[in-house]
Order: C-alpha cells, then structure tokens, then sequence
C-alpha cells in the first residue's frame, strides 16, 4: 500500500518530514504547501511533487490519504478540522496549539472523523529515550520518584521566525517544552498537575511571550518532577532522567540536540554502567521512526502511539506552568 500524502509548512521541520517520506518505501509525497512559494517549490521539486501556496487549494485539489501539518502552532486547528472533514490520517507537529480551547477543538475533531492522528512527540522513537524509557518501563529502577528534562541552548529564533511573531509566537513553554513534559509523562505516567515560572529576557515587547521556563510536576503515582527549558543559554545542556525506588538513570548530551551517553545504576549492582552512543544514534531525534509509527497507522487504519489527547495534554500542563 502507497499511502498519498500531502505537507503542510515546508520549512525547517516541514522539509526533514518530507526527506522522511520521500525515503519511505510507503509513502508517496504528492503535494507540498507553503506561504513561501519558493520554499514550496524546492521541497516539491525534490519529492517529484506537486507545490501550493494556498492550503485550501491543496486539500481541494490533491487525492491524499493522509497530511502532515508542519505550520505554526496558532494555524493546527483549521488545518487540522480542514483535513479531518476530508476523512484524511493527520500528523501534527508538537505542539498541537497555541491554546488550550483550540487543542480541544482538535480532539474533537479527530473523534467525530475517527481517522488517525498523531501529535509529533518525536523523542518518544530516540533510540537513546527508548533505552531509558526500557529501564523504567521493565521495572530495573523501581517505581519512579522523581523525574527530570532540561534542555538549554542559544534558541532565541531570528527575525522573521514565526517564534518571534506578535501574531504567532507563544513561548519556549508551549512550543519548545511540550517535549519535555510529554517525555516525563510517557516516563512516569499520567500528571496530575504543574506550576512553575517563566523569564523573557530576549523579546520583552511580545506580550505572552516567555524564552526560559523551570517547572515543577506532580505525578498521579505520587512521584513529583522537574522541567527546566532554555532559548537564552550560550552553554548547551540536555539532561533527562528518572530517580526510582531501586535505581536512577540519567540520559545526557554535549549539545542540545544530542543524547550522547545514559548512565544507570541498580540496588544490586556494584557500579553504574554508561552506555555511550555512537554519532548516528546521538543525533537521531526520532523523526524517521515517528514517520514509520505514523504511516504503520495508517496503513492499518489504527490509533498511533502518540494522539490527540498526548498532545492536548501536555498543552494543559503548559498552560497550568503559565499560569503560576
């Protein structure tokens, strides 16, 4: 089965979704689509694809089994209830909104047109997370007691950036540690809440807008976590781990965007044991296996491993952090 696809914002992440797909022996990427014309045609152009400015103009246009949507946050719900009315599979970069009413609105699409749909949660399918989410998972720790995710690193995004957008942006907290918070629940299980704080030392002028964050989290298990997620830090650091009733095991990098090494230690073991990671797996932030869970899906006309509702809520969890 060659399953139509078409994308939906072709910059940045947008293009490495369609090397994804354009290397997938079960996709066909058949129409691109961005504001840019420019940016569309070269995307389109290396996919043998057809290219759009104007996504209603696509989705009436193409004959798609599925879409991916890869546009700024605060644009996710009309695509996504475009998308679903057509009964097209969507795949919808993290986070699923800038809002928590449109994350809901999204949820309620998907449910009235049951087809599949999945949140871009792409450190879920890192070989390096998978690793420490076996440890926890197989029970070597124990029972988690406190969990960890903090990612730091010169992030602030240039001019022209939807990030730093007035009429886009909505912050490192919402965009950037949706990751961490959806990781620490895939970790530890449901959350049943979150506080915290926020900084903007980069764009006071956008209202709304925050560049630093740390939070805490607390676990239904009764396990209680911490965030921590920078865009202003000139030293990088990414730092994930999980402290249990009979181990820890912490997973680290040398740069934001690598998962360099995982080091655990057991009640019964003598020593902890480190298991470095070769330069391939460190830097594979699991876009091509999410890619794989995501066309297996809709290939068997089933529920991804990351929904809707994995999205919506660490979108809430966002939203309680801002709060206070």
């Amino acid at each position: 089965m060659s399953i139509a696809v078409g994308l939906v914002g072709a910059g940045g992440v947008g293009e490495t979704h369609a090397e994804n797909l354009v290397g997938s022996e079960r996709a066909a990427l058949e129409a691109v689509c961005d504001l840019d014309g420019e940016t569309a045609r070269a995307v389109a152009e290396a996919a043998d694809a057809r290219a759009y400015t104007d996504a209603a103009e696509l989705f009436a246009d193409a004959d798609l089994d599925a879409v991916y949507i890869a546009t700024p946050p605060r644009t996710h719900a009309a695509l996504v209830r475009e998308a679903t009315a057509r009964g097209l599979a969507v795949f919808c970069e993290k986070p699923l909104a800038a809002s928590v009413e449109d994350g809901r609105e999204i949820v309620r699409a998907v449910d009235e047109a049951g087809v599949p749909f999945m949140t871009g949660f792409c450190l879920r399918f890192a070989e390096p997370c998978l690793r420490l989410r076996d440890l926890v998972a197989g029970g070597a720790l124990g029972e988690p007691v406190t969990l960890f995710s903090a990612r730091s690193g010169s992030g602030v995004p240039s001019a022209g950036n939807w990030r730093v957008d007035p009429e886009q942006a909505c912050g490192v907290t919402v965009e950037s540690a949706s990751h961490n918070l959806d990781l620490l629940r895939w970790l530890g299980g449901a959350v049943a809440g979150a506080g915290g704080a926020t900084a903007n030392v980069s764009h006071p002028e956008i209202d709304g807008f925050d560049d630093n964050v740390v939070a805490t989290l607390s676990f239904e298990s009764g396990a209680v976590g911490c965030v921590r997620n920078s865009w202003t830090s000139p030293v990088e650091t990414l730092r994930h781990g999980v402290i249990g009733t009979e181990g820890a095991a912490v997973l680290e990098g040398d740069g934001w965007w690598r998962h360099d090494r995982l080091t655990y230690r057991t009640d019964g073991d003598r020593h902890a044991t480190t298991v470095a990671f070769d330069d391939g797996t460190a830097t594979d932030t699991g876009y091509r296996g999410e890619t794989r869970a995501f066309l297996d899906a809709v290939a068997a006309d089933a529920d991804p491993p990351v929904d809707a509702r994995d999205g919506l809520r660490a979108l809430e969890l966002s939203h309680q952090i801002l709060s206070g």
